[in-house]
């Protein structure tokens, strides 16, 4: 007689293994949280305990990683400038930016692109709370070498002039230093304005790379 209740044992659920992190996989996820508090609220807003929370790690394992939270936003910081530099560089290496505008255009928005995904407000953060990278730690001088190596073997073909280094690192601080700055500013009323800019940029580069 069925009476309603269901008399057959009921078997719990089984509760899927946890996958053990390696200790690079621990680090990466570590990072990620803590970036992505950054990027959200500033330095302020990565506590060890709070990312350690994030991540389903113990406080200690934070510690273990990164030695200390000035330690922990010091890695987030040069993780995102390694990776913003090794794009750049390469992207320099895979063109002649002398020779086509539209490449000067194409580096100049993976750079926007990279800066408006958070980085740049990152930076921003960083620079008003005293953890303000250097130059150097911005890698503006290692893309500067490789645009300047570059110039150097197209000046060589031609026969032309090999231009100072130092004209090519201007060259290069100038579009880092504006598109910084255009990442954080709203354009709400001129939606398609940093696009514009960046094509009027890219232009006055290439004119410059290509006349000197």
């Amino acid at each position: 007689m069925d009476d309603g209740y269901d008399t057959m044992p009921r078997t719990p659920p089984k509760t899927p293994p946890r996958r053990r992190r390696t200790a690079e996989e621990a680090r990466s996820a570590i990072l990620d949280a803590a970036e992505k508090r950054l990027v959200e609220g500033g330095p302020g807003a990565i506590r060890l305990q709070e990312v350690a929370s994030d991540v389903g790690v113990s406080h200690p394992t934070v510690l273990h990683h990164f030695g200390s939270r000035e330690g922990l936003i010091e890695a987030v910081v040069g993780r995102a400038l390694d990776s913003l530099r090794a794009v750049l560089v390469e992207a320099v290496r895979s063109s002649s930016p002398a020779d086509d505008p539209r490449q000067v255009e194409a580096m100049l928005d993976r750079v926007f692109d990279a800066l408006e995904s958070g980085h740049g407000r990152a930076f921003l953060w960083l620079a008003l709370s005293g953890y303000a990278p250097t130059v150097d730690e911005l890698h503006v001088r290692a893309v500067a070498d490789a645009v300047h190596e570059v110039r150097k073997e197209r000046c060589k073909a031609m026969g032309k002039r090999v231009p100072p280094a130092e004209d090519t690192y201007f060259t290069v601080l100038l579009p880092a230093l504006a598109l910084l700055s255009l990442s954080v500013i709203g354009h709400e009323d001129d939606p398609q304005g940093p696009a514009r800019f960046r094509a009027w940029l890219a232009r006055l580069i290439h004119s410059h790379l290509k006349d000197v």
